[in-house]
């Protein structure tokens, strides 16, 4: 399957804009440096030269605090844009899964993005729609299994053995509903013929 956006692209974007706000800091200081270094060479310094030095250091000096401001405030954008769009996703997939492996299989994850985080909520709700399948069809095989048990038990009352593994197959028939009740269901829809008598 094909995503439209992938995290890859996503984390490229965002590590993109930081380098991006990095060069454009570099750029700036050579641009600064060049400017306050003088062309052309001076045989004497004088208070002329000292003092175009001094203020050409202390616009660097705020500069590099501008510059140290700028780089801040983009990665502190690029921090909240990826715990938004990643991190976020994901610890609200992690809280999911979590109540999915205690039991609750009603649990869905929210799908909204197209990425691999997106696939990946997809993946977790049709795994436990398949659990939630599997258990359904566990809990009506042991429910038809209890009438042919009890029938074979009425037909052979004086049969020992037989009844010994009656017992044994009606046992494991408990512990089998028993591991699988514990899991909470949707609702199973209502039979299709039922409506139509009604009708």
């Amino acid at each position: 399957m094909k995503t439209s956006r992938s995290i890859e692209r996503k984390m490229l974007t965002y590590f993109g804009l930081i380098a991006a706000a990095s060069l454009l800091i570099t750029i700036e200081f050579v641009w600064a440096i060049r400017a306050a270094v003088p062309e052309t060479t001076v045989p004497a310094l004088t208070a002329e030269t000292i003092q175009s030095v001094v203020l050409a250091l202390t616009s660097l000096q705020n500069k590099a605090l501008l510059m140290c401001v700028v780089q801040a405030t983009v990665t502190l954008i690029v921090l909240i844009m990826f715990m938004r769009r990643i991190t976020g996703p994901l610890q609200q997939m992690v809280e999911s899964s979590r109540i999915i492996s205690e039991g609750d299989l009603r649990q869905t994850i929210p799908v909204r993005s197209r990425d691999e985080i997106g696939l990946l909520g997809e993946t977790i709700n049709g795994l436990a729609s398949n659990i939630q399948e599997i258990v359904a069809l566990g809990l009506t095989t042991e429910s038809s299994l209890r009438a042919p048990v009890a029938d074979l038990r009425q037909r052979l009352p004086s049969d020992s053995e037989s009844l010994r593994y009656l017992s044994e197959i009606e046992e494991k028939l408990d512990g089998f509903k028993w591991l699988i009740e514990d899991f909470k269901l949707f609702p199973a829809p209502p039979p299709a013929g039922n409506e139509e008598g009604k009708s």
